[in-house]
């Protein structure tokens, strides 16, 4: 097979002329391969330009693969975007280092693409790297939509010329014009598993039939995904943070992929989910109250719906003084109003005062304490809380009004016997809130 017309073939069915494309390029076999074949096609309807990312995770050897592709690019005549691609060690810590440095590069990829005014970006993806993850994704516990495997053109206009090219005809490719590429040492160390998994690949002679299986079920997935959509359409209403499911089908299948959308919906990124976290999920999903599903996700229980949800951030300690007739707006967007002339406020919270004080607004601190309307003693603001039903995502969210130190109101749930109106003496003030 020529590499070039396998190229010029995948661009004739995707219907990819008439544009610019940007070529990722590390220097290294494929993506050298890669970035040839479409020097060799241009004027047949698109241009190019490539573009590297320097992640700067082998030192030197890093800084001579950006030398190479800038040599490569300059004896092509092909414009060249380099970028940095310094990962940002929490996300390595939480994410792992390919994971890290994936994510950083298809930013920077974006935005060389933008900058280059082009439609779409090419990488180099070939069919042993499908085998590869039909693979990976069977060893990780994939469901049907993961072993579709690597996508020749994404919705986000990544595309993929040389995924029917295996990594033999490329190695041939380059020789046929006597080009070494570069090499990338970590591509060989076995604490990957890709790296772990290319070697039983090979030894099994089993690209071509792994490929296939992710074709099979990418051509079987329309129908299924018309399944899904009516799921969809008759169990969920979907929010810009969360997925609300009135109730889930009864088709165990059905409740696993739609899920599965969500969850990847709600977090593009998500790769810990393997199929046996989805069965496990569907198949408690009638009885459990909250449940994580990944870092950034959780499923739980709210009256009769099941939410996905993104995890609440926890809100930090709040705290300001707070004079009549001066509004304080909080960090959480709600503006607190105090004014010594009570009305009758619908939303307002009447209440009285024995003498001169200090006003101030916070959110609850360990071992506050709140004395409940009607109540005898006080009791621990936690506890009150609970005994309420508000929520516990939403505890360190609610403005507590204190005079002198003591909590007078819980904002939009009650106000302290200590401090109610009464016949007594006392300044009398009114409390309410605006959201924003």
């Amino acid at each position: 097979m020529m590499l070039a017309e396998s190229v010029r073939r995948f661009l004739s069915k995707h219907r990819i002329d008439a544009c610019a494309i940007v070529a990722a390029v590390s220097g290294g076999t494929d993506s050298t391969a890669l970035l040839l074949a479409l020097a060799e096609l241009r004027g047949e309807g698109f241009t190019i330009a490539a573009a590297h990312v320097n992640h700067h995770l082998r030192g030197a050897e890093s800084d001579e693969d950006e030398a190479f592709v800038r040599a490569l690019c300059e004896q092509l005549n092909v414009p060249l975007h380099v970028a940095d691609g310094m990962l940002d060690e929490h996300r390595v810590r939480e994410r792992g280092v390919e994971a890290a440095a994936r994510e950083i590069r298809y930013v920077r990829l974006r935005e060389i693409r933008e900058a280059a005014n082009a439609a779409f970006i090419a990488t180099a993806h070939q069919k042993n790297d499908q085998a590869e993850t039909v693979l990976m994704r069977l060893l990780t516990g994939s469901g049907i939509g993961g072993l579709r495997g690597i996508h020749a053109v994404r919705g986000d206009g990544i595309v993929r010329p040389l995924l029917d090219v295996t990594r033999e005809e490329i190695d041939a490719f380059l020789r046929e014009r006597g080009l070494t590429a570069r090499h990338d040492r970590s591509n060989d160390d076995p604490r990957f598993l890709r790296n772990r998994v290319r070697g039983i690949v090979r030894e099994l002679g089993a690209v071509d039939n792994l490929a296939a299986i992710a074709t099979q079920a990418r051509q079987q997935w329309p129908i299924l995904e018309r399944a899904i959509d009516d799921a969809e359409a008759d169990c969920a209403e979907i929010g810009d943070d969360e997925t609300r499911f009135r109730r889930l089908p009864h088709d165990p299948w059905l409740r696993q992929a739609l899920l599965h959308r969500h969850i990847h919906r709600l977090e593009p990124g998500a790769r810990d989910v393997s199929a046996n976290d989805l069965a496990r999920l569907a198949g408690d999903a009638d009885t459990l109250k909250r449940v994580s599903v990944t870092k950034q996700l959780e499923l739980i229980r709210q009256n009769k719906s099941l939410v996905l949800r993104r995890v609440p951030q926890p809100t930090p300690e709040f705290e300001c003084v707070i004079s009549p007739n001066q509004p304080v707006r909080l960090i959480t967007g709600v503006t607190i109003h105090l004014t010594g002339q009570p009305g009758d406020r619908a939303t307002g919270q009447p209440f009285q005062v024995p003498d001169d004080g200090t006003f101030t607004v916070r959110n609850r601190r360990t071992g506050d304490r709140f004395h409940p309307l009607g109540s005898p003693a006080p009791k621990k603001l936690k506890d009150f809380l609970i005994d309420r039903k508000i929520a516990a995502e939403l505890r360190d969210r609610i403005p507590l009004l204190l005079w002198n130190d003591e909590i007078v109101w819980v904002a939009g749930v009650e106000v302290s016997e200590r401090f109610k109106v009464t016949d007594s003496p006392g300044d009398r003030y009114e409390v309410w809130l605006e959201d924003a």
